[in-house]
């Protein structure tokens, strides 16, 4: 794998996207979502369509590349979005958390008004340890700029190996990880994607993870902030596992959502079954999974009974729910296009789509108890 090759970050598009997002200027992919004001912030990861010497990249190029996060912004629930810019940059200084490569994360509103914006930090090793994964948020007064970045992550699969290993969570050898080839046999390290909500009066993260080599796990962390005001985990839960997990390999970008009607949880991942970094795309499976719990901590039970699959929705990949109307039993998911997609729609957005979550007799069936007497 050869040096990243930097691409220039394009400057905002005039363009007014409807019926998704297809960017004359970059490839974006994940997803993530915030609302404020009467607004739906869509965040995403993204990288130019041109290098910096004016030459066409693609899709299969990203690790190659310097991504940032693009924020996106929509007054009619999706319709149509206006593109605002870059919110986060990859960086060359040696002390920030990372100089190497951004990945995905998510933007919660907290309690206080200022925007948390949560992200994977890649912080340069060496070229055969490219994948060094850390969580670390950063805070601002607004949704569209980042003025500053952390200095050292929330959680560092390094500085923090005995303790990660001792809640149960898989890591290779601490001299290899992030190693180029995988770990053990599995795919990369996995400590990445953090999705950042309220339980509580407490900010809980979860991000993916794994309970072994090719055993996807979602972690779970509950986070304070210590005496300087940065963020730290103040308890690191054991992995969630998943009922299908022998079906993918990754758990990625997880997200939860709370259903008050009902005081059920759904969570959303995107599985792939990805091994390798350099395996080809037609041995490569992606799909939207989601679950259903009574608990915060599961068990999970995959939500149309047989299979945790969300129909319908083709070569999407890292969704996030706009919407969740759970009264009326559905969802509103934003998700890009992966690269299985045709050549004009991969890596960029599709419209949003609805997604109808089981009637309450199915519920019932599913949870294994009567949703009306709350036995």
């Amino acid at each position: 794998m050869r040096s990243k090759v930097s691409v220039n970050v394009p400057e905002a598009s005039a363009t007014r996207f409807t019926k998704g997002i297809v960017h004359p200027d970059l490839w974006l992919w994940d997803s993530w979502t915030c609302k404020s004001e009467g607004k739906d912030h869509l965040y995403c990861l993204a990288f130019a369509r041109k290098d910096s010497e004016g030459r066409p990249t693609s899709p299969a190029q990203r690790n190659d590349f310097t991504f940032h996060i693009r924020h996106f912004e929509s007054e009619d629930a999706g319709a149509s979005w206006h593109d605002r810019g870059a919110v986060v940059q990859s960086s060359s200084e040696p002390n920030v958390t990372l100089s190497d490569n951004i990945w995905s994360g998510s933007t919660l509103k907290d309690s206080d008004g200022k925007f948390l914006f949560a992200y994977t930090g890649l912080p340069r090793v060496s070229m055969d340890r490219r994948f060094l994964q850390t969580i670390c948020i950063a805070e601002s007064a607004v949704p569209d700029n980042v003025p500053g970045l952390p200095l050292t992550p929330v959680s560092d699969p390094v500085r923090d190996y005995d303790s990660i290993r001792a809640a149960g969570y898989f890591l290779g050898e601490r001299e290899m990880l992030g190693a180029n080839c995988g770990e053990s046999g599995g795919p990369i390290l996995a400590w990445r994607d953090p999705f950042l909500f309220m339980h509580g009066d407490r900010i809980h993260a979860l991000w993916a993870a794994k309970a072994a080599p090719l055993q996807p796990a979602v972690a779970h962390a509950i986070l304070s902030r210590n005496d300087s005001g940065d963020f730290v985990v103040d308890e690191l839960l054991p992995p969630m596992l998943l009922p299908d997990g022998d079906e993918f390999t990754q758990a990625e970008v997880p997200k939860i959502y709370f259903d008050a009607s009902n005081q059920q949880y759904w969570l959303i991942i995107s599985a792939c079954n990805r091994i390798s970094e350099d395996q080809p795309d037609d041995e490569i499976v992606k799909d939207q999974r989601l679950y259903v719990s009574e608990s915060l901590r599961g068990p999970w039970i995959q939500y149309r009974g047989t299979t945790s699959v969300i129909p319908d929705i083709e070569h999407l990949f890292g969704a996030s729910v706009m919407d969740a109307d759970f009264p009326a039993g559905q969802l509103t998911l934003i998700a890009p296009y992966t690269e299985m997609a045709d050549p004009s729609l991969q890596l960029t957005f599709a419209p949003v789509a609805t997604v109808a979550l089981p009637g309450r007799d199915q519920m019932t069936a599913l949870l294994g108890r009567s949703l009306a007497d709350g036995a």
